[in-house]
């Protein structure tokens, strides 16, 4: 069983979040506290122990039952007689675990608790602590920016957002930097490489050390945002490669100092933004030299995709020469390794394994399709880019 020192477990990096970036303050005479007592003390929704377990309660005195629904697991809160419901979450894994408030069996988000974003819609979370997860922590370091920025898009007919991370000597500087385009998953936005990937912080950690080549990290929603002949909205993941070459690399490339060399842009992404990132660097191999695929997939995802015509490019006799990085990784219990090795099975058809593709690298790590292990992905991946 682990152990966290009060230190580790109050570091910045737990408590940031897309609302805030303190943790609640235990101020009552709101929702989700005793009503109608303003300024009472009331305690967070979640706290962390020494030993990693979520210690959870929830102010509920109506209610007749109470429960959270982890993703692999439902725990059940007990009701005190002072109106709250109290409940232990066990550490088994670390990393950020979504759940759902079930109070007689309606959805509910806790103002109390963290809130992040995920299956399309805001959500709570426990982000349980690991013990060599320092890399991601908010330290005495230089620190970079992230901003939000809007642009129009031909592609949608629309504005567009992205956050951009600029590295720590940006705005003091007058350099040209490369740019990494990184990509969320189904049902996530811009917003959760940040908030939930932490990847301004382990960008920030990496440059401190000495081990990453400064960049700007481009983050748009992947799930573009379309709508039906009847007005309703929905979404269309496949337009993510045009909605990047035709839309948001020229705004970045007219709003900001970088390089524009194809050698001088990667892109990666996790899950449906692996997806995405292969149908985009495989067939606009002018604009990309280096591919992330996280918890990743060539071939598109059903539901998600249709158009498999980017793997064409696997047959082209200069494929290989194209990209400097070419890396593959995904957690050793993800439910989805299937297509994975399906993928690894297609490349060693085509001599593309990378026993015999210099740029073809595969890694795997513990866990599952979670954000331990694409934070892991983004420590690691980082430092090889732009050499």
């Amino acid at each position: 069983m682990p152990r966290f020192t009060e230190e580790f477990l109050a570091d910045r990096a737990f408590s940031q979040r897309a609302l805030a970036f303190n943790e609640q303050l235990p101020i009552g005479g709101g929702a989700g506290t005793r009503l109608g007592i303003p300024g009472e003390a009331v305690p967070p929704a979640v706290r962390i122990l020494p030993n990693g377990d979520a210690f959870i309660q929830i102010f509920a005195p109506t209610a007749h039952e109470v429960k959270i629904q982890l993703p692999d697991s439902i725990l059940t809160l007990e009701k005190h007689a002072d109106g709250y419901w109290r409940g232990t979450a066990p550490y088994t894994t670390p990393g950020f675990k979504q759940f759902f408030l079930l109070v007689d069996g309606a959805e509910t988000l806790s103002p109390m608790a963290p809130v992040g974003f995920g299956y399309s819609r805001p959500c709570n979370y426990i982000d349980f602590p690991e013990e060599d997860g320092d890399f991601y922590l908010l330290k005495d370091v230089p620190h970079g920016s992230v901003v939000r920025d809007v642009y129009f898009s031909r592609v949608t007919g629309a504005w567009e957002s992205c956050l951009v991370y600029l590295p720590p000597d940006y705005l003091r500087s007058n350099e040209r930097y490369p740019v990494l385009y990184l990509q969320h998953g189904h049902g996530e936005n811009e917003t959760c490489w940040v908030y939930q990937g932490k990847v301004h912080f382990i960008m920030d950690n990496l440059l401190a050390a000495g081990k990453a080549v400064p960049c700007l990290i481009v983050m748009n929603n992947g799930m573009v945002h379309t709508r039906t002949p009847e007005g309703a909205p929905c979404m269309d993941a496949e337009l993510l490669p045009r909605l990047l070459a035709e839309d948001c690399i020229p705004f970045i490339e007219g709003r900001y100092r970088v390089k524009t060399d194809r050698l001088d842009r990667a892109m990666a992404g996790l899950s449906m933004g692996s997806m995405q990132t292969s149908m985009t660097v495989m067939t606009r191999p002018d604009l990309f030299a280096w591919a992330g695929i996280f918890s990743g997939f060539l071939r598109a995802l059903p539901g998600l995709g249709t158009d498999d015509s980017h793997l064409l490019a696997l047959d082209a006799p200069d494929f290989a020469g194209r990209y400097k990085l070419f890396w593959r990784a995904i957690g050793r219990d993800d439910p989805l390794m299937s297509f994975f090795q399906r993928d690894s099975e297609l490349l060693a058809e085509k001599g593309l394994d990378p026993a015999r593709w210099q740029a073809h690298r595969e890694v795997f790590y513990p866990g599952a399709h979670e954000w331990q292990v694409w934070r892991k992905c983004a420590r690691d991946f980082l430092p090889l880019l732009f050499r």
